[in-house]
């Protein structure tokens, strides 16, 4: 069966990182990512912990916020390359297997009229030379899949494949936002040859199908909302998936089950595994 892995968060209670690294252990959880810090002792205290209890650092993900600036010619797009890079030094450098990208954010509110895809060669130059910096010290890339994985995520993916750039980039399967943010594509057929990692959570998918938003990302326990876990498992084998069933879950976003409020961390972490095991086994 497929391991199993989640989020590093408090889910607003007040504990101890240790405290939580050894409630994700006792649960029976195997792994964990957490965002990138740029602080490196912040980080190798995080890795003492997953090391004094079994658990295994999977992943980091990057800084997202203004990263569609990365396409365009301008300062805030340049700076995306050595901030990229960073994250890949720290992986590096604690054993961290990937680091998980976005390649673009749509606005809050996006009606798909008006925003068209920022795909640009300058941005393709950029993301490139991030693949081959990664490639170079053992790390990977993964390209989640956000709002319009059709538009950029699929062109660059398929310009750094061109490149023979396998070795630096992946892609991550990201199963609340393809169902909140849908599109025409199948993921296996897409994406599923690269596939490294998962981000799995619910939501109750894109309310208004005229209406791109991030409220509709709640990031609810798998089985709570109305994604079909049944087909996400089968998209799972297509791709050939051997990595993780990674939850990315949180107890405090979701208005609209306030049974959450009742959880206590315990609780909601012995929920989170067993809904973990559950899909892992709709994988078989």
């Amino acid at each position: 069966m497929l391991q199993t892995g989640i989020n590093f968060s408090k889910q607003g209670f007040d504990v101890t990182d240790e405290a939580l690294m050894k409630l994700l252990c006792e649960v029976g959880f195997d792994s964990f990512f957490c965002g990138w810090n740029p602080d490196d002792n912040a980080t190798d205290a995080l890795c003492n912990l997953a090391a004094k209890y079994g658990m295994i650092y999977e992943s980091v993900h990057a800084p997202f916020g203004g990263i569609s600036h990365i396409w365009k010619d301008d300062e805030k797009g340049a700076a995306w390359v050595p901030l990229l890079k960073r994250v890949i030094d720290s992986c590096q450098r604690f054993g961290i297997g990937y680091a998980t990208v976005h390649v673009a954010n749509a606005p809050r509110y996006n009606n798909n009229g008006p925003y068209g895809s920022l795909y640009s060669e300058l941005g393709v130059e950029r993301f490139a030379a991030v693949a081959e910096y990664a490639a170079e010290r053992g790390v990977k890339i993964a390209i989640e899949n956000v709002e319009f994985p059709q538009r950029e995520m699929l062109s660059l993916t398929r310009e750094l494949e061109k490149r023979g750039l396998e070795q630096g980039f992946a892609t991550l399967y990201d199963v609340g936002h393809w169902s909140c943010y849908p599109c025409a594509l199948d993921f296996a057929d897409a994406f599923g040859q690269h596939l490294i990692g998962t981000h799995v959570h619910d939501n109750f998918g894109c309310r208004d199908p005229q209406v791109i938003t991030w409220d509709d990302d709640s990031h609810v326990l798998p089985f709570d909302g109305t994604i079909d876990y049944r087909k996400v498992g089968n998209t799972l084998k297509r791709c050939a998936f051997s990595g993780s069933i990674t939850l990315e879950v949180s107890r405090t976003r979701c208005e609209d089950l306030p049974w959450y409020k009742a959880y206590t961390l315990e609780a909601f972490m012995k929920t989170a595994h067993e809904r973990a095991v559950h899909l892992a086994r709709l994988c078989e």
